[in-house]
């Protein structure tokens, strides 16, 4: 009892250590726990948005409720627990606690790897202050890529894996089980890298210990582990396996992310730009890079932790070294991606290791950022530095280095501990340095935080309880600003009708935006300059029934963003926010606006009621094959199957016109079909002329209708060419 109460304390003072410096090394952050959250920008809002409307979840339907209806989602993850935190401590303290629990925990969890091996408390030590405080870990953190963020886990996992195999006791079994579910949880690619941990394990297993692999009572726990994790992560994960496996894989970036996001050979050896004292050290090769960004330099390992790690082999050179110097090179190799990356040249390509899993592997033609295997290589270099600071320090004792010896059989011995942890004043003094060493070629501070600053427009669009659509610019063309509405929707709670793929791009996400006149316009050419100009090939802009068109799709805001529009002078852009709300201002009737420090909003007068018809472009069409500027304006080359849209807005069928302009280079048939019925029909013959035609249509039903061009050859044959002399060109279209 006392045995177990002296270990509490202890592990109790290590935390207390690693806590203090996880204040320290991440100043001022701490002195703005209450106001405001570490961030290096744009994709911390992403996550602090998403639990944001988790939060709303959980608060509108209860915990249990919620919870369950989350795990519904396959959104039961690291985000959801951010998202109880925010309920118990609010938005800022509840994400202030995980971020510095990643610190502790992740220096912890090394301190305890590195002490199973090295039994040097001291070394151990500082293999945590390597794991936690690496820029990798930092940069991961601020940029809050939250499942790497999260990297805690790793050396826990690990631990209790080699312990498993020392014994193949149930409870060193079940914490492995654990620790790896708390690794799917926090990110389904850390879990996938993991897989590949876990292959290097078997392998170092079945060359230094055989044995354990005949053994009844291994397989048995092999195939509970197998199917418990199989179907717990099936279930946390099975919307993304039905994604991966569809015919419209969103989540795949394709081959050319995954080169993008592989880290240069020379990354490791680089410091990264935000570093404390030596920001621009070696800036001219840095500028050689093809990526520049700080996620691309924060693999640095530092010079002094390559030498520590060095200093592990000078002496009892035992097989978990090897290990260990296996996962740190296999990773960082495998981390540079398909093609190999040096001073940002790939050509010509040569062919890396992780080709082979990103073709052979499950799912890891889905993973983007390469780049962040580099996490294992980062606790494999931890564990290496522990065992080179342990024959450092023990060369100043005089002592020999306190280790685990193995057996010729391969399994692993007791072994003897030596205690360095508050020895005499030169081993202290020899600790202290290696320390200070290591935090200056890791330091980073002060580092940047987020104040969360906004409009009090947000909040008093979330008291509003009725359900409508806001309109926020630019939250369509602007990655920053999309990333901070996040957090606003999850403040205001309104639908938007404004998007942006982060990440990954999904295919015709937002055909509506782009394809609705005044929406159109407002969304994605305001934010660029131009002053409205959502023709495309329609002959009119639809400005005189703008306030029809927004109230119909129940859009009550338009709220122009005053950081969004102003650009960055420094890059030449120009303040598009005036020409942006006298836009707003001329073309659309305004029942009341508002406007502070951060924002201008303008409310849609309701009092035009939606009655007329318009055009809108289909632009998930893809017989739509080309299309060329005129003097007359945009016109598209149309193969058999292109379409456009009639928009009905009154509540009950009109009749109309369907007026168009055709152009041809070779003769074809015609048709019109609006909802798959026959309005027009010719032969035409006249070449390279402008053609009028007008289509009458009866009962537009209200709501969406289908227009189709079928364009045939003189055989009936459909047309299907990129060409624009086999195609039709089309343009001035128009309803009345």
């Amino acid at each position: 009892m006392e045995k177990s109460e002296k270990k509490k304390h202890e592990s109790l003072q290590i935390i207390i250590f690693y806590a203090v410096l996880t204040l320290i090394l991440t100043w001022p952050a701490f002195w703005h726990f209450f106001s405001s959250v570490p961030s290096f920008g744009s994709d911390t809002m992403q996550v602090i948005g998403t639990v944001g409307e988790r939060v709303n979840v959980l608060e509108d339907l209860g915990i249990f409720k919620g919870t369950i209806e989350l795990a519904g989602r396959s959104e039961f993850n690291i985000i959801t627990l951010y998202a109880y935190f925010e309920l118990i401590f609010g938005k800022i303290i509840g994400y202030n606690l995980l971020f510095f629990a990643s610190f502790i925990l992740s220096g912890f969890g090394a301190y305890l790897l590195a002490y199973y091996f090295t039994k040097s408390k001291s070394a151990s030590l500082l293999a945590g202050i390597i794991f936690a405080f690496s820029p990798f870990h930092l940069h991961n953190s601020l940029s809050t890529n939250v499942g790497t963020m999260h990297q805690e886990w790793l050396p826990f996992f690990a631990l209790y894996l080699f312990k498993f195999f020392d014994d193949l006791k149930f409870k060193n079994f079940a914490l492995a089980g654990l620790f790896l579910l708390l690794i799917g949880f926090s990110e389904h690619q850390l879990l996938a890298f993991t897989v590949i941990f876990v292959l290097f394990f078997l392998v170092y297993k079945l060359i230094f210990q055989p044995k354990i692999f005949l053994k009844g009572k291994f397989w048995l726990y092999a195939v509970i582990s197998l199917l418990v994790l199989s179907v717990l992560f099936f279930f946390m994960f099975r919307s993304l396996f039905n994604i991966a496996s569809s015919g419209d894989n969103y989540l795949d970036p394709g081959f050319k992310a995954a080169v993008k996001y592989s880290n240069d050979t020379l990354s490791i050896f680089i410091p990264p730009s935000f570093h404390s004292f030596w920001p621009n050290a070696f800036s001219g090769v840095r500028q050689t890079f093809e990526r520049r960004t700080d996620s691309t330099f924060s693999v640095y390992v530092g010079f002094f932790v390559l030498l520590l790690s060095t200093f592990a082999f000078f002496k009892n050179r035992i097989s978990q070294k090897w290990f260990w110097l296996a996962v740190a090179l296999g990773f960082y190799i495998l981390s540079l991606g398909p093609y190999l990356h040096f001073k940002g040249q790939i050509e010509p390509p040569i062919k890396m290791p992780y080709l082979l899993a990103y073709n052979y592997l499950p799912f890891f033609n889905n993973i983007r950022t390469v780049g962040r295997l580099f996490v294992y290589s980062m606790l494999a270099f931890s564990v290496l530095a522990a065992w080179g600071s342990t024959y450092v320090i023990s060369k100043i004792r005089n002592k020999k280095e306190g280790i685990k010896e193995e057996s010729p059989t391969g399994d692993i011995a007791k072994s003897k501990r030596i205690d360095l942890f508050g020895l005499g004043r030169r081993q202290k003094i020899v600790f202290f340095i290696i320390s200070i060493i290591i935090i200056l070629e890791f330091l980073a501070i002060p580092l940047k935080t987020n104040l969360l600053l906004h409009s009090s427009f947000y909040e008093k669009l979330g008291q509003d309880k009725e359900n409508y659509s806001v309109l926020e610019v630019p939250g369509s063309t602007d990655y920053d600003f999309a990333s901070r509405d996040l957090v606003w929707k999850s403040i205001h709670r309104k639908n938007t009708i404004n998007g942006y793929d982060f990440a990954r791009v999904i295919k015709d996400h937002y055909t509506f935006q782009r394809g609705t006149p005044i929406i159109r316009t407002i969304l994605y050419d305001l934010p660029d300059g131009s002053n409205g100009n959502d023709r495309d090939i329609m002959k009119d802009s639809y400005y005189k029934i703008s306030s029809e068109i927004l109230n119909y799709y129940n859009i009550r805001y338009i709220i122009l963003d005053k950081e969004g529009l102003k650009g960055n002078p420094a890059k030449g852009d120009l303040n598009m926010l005036y020409s942006a709300r006298a836009y707003i201002q001329n073309v659309i009737k305004c029942a009341d606006e508002y406007k502070d420090e951060y924002l201008y909003a303008c409310k849609i007068d309701q009092s035009d009621i939606p009655e007329h018809m318009f055009l809108a472009m289909d632009y998930s069409n893809k017989h739509w094959v080309g299309k060329s500027k005129s003097k007359n304006g945009l016109q598209r080359w149309a193969e058999n199957g292109a379409g456009v849209k009639i928009v009905n807005m009154a509540q009950i069928p009109q009749d109309g016109k369907f007026n168009f302009k055709i152009k041809l280079y070779k003769p074809l048939g015609l048709k019109v079909l609006v909802n798959g019925q026959e309005v027009y029909k010719k032969y035409i013959t006249q070449l390279d002329t402008k053609i009028s035609i007008e289509a009458k249509v009866k009962d537009i039903r209200p709501g969406e209708n289908e227009v189709i061009f079928d364009i045939r050859a003189a055989d009936g044959s459909e047309i299907r060419s990129e060409e624009k002399s086999d195609v039709a060109t089309i343009y001035d279209v128009e309803v009345e």
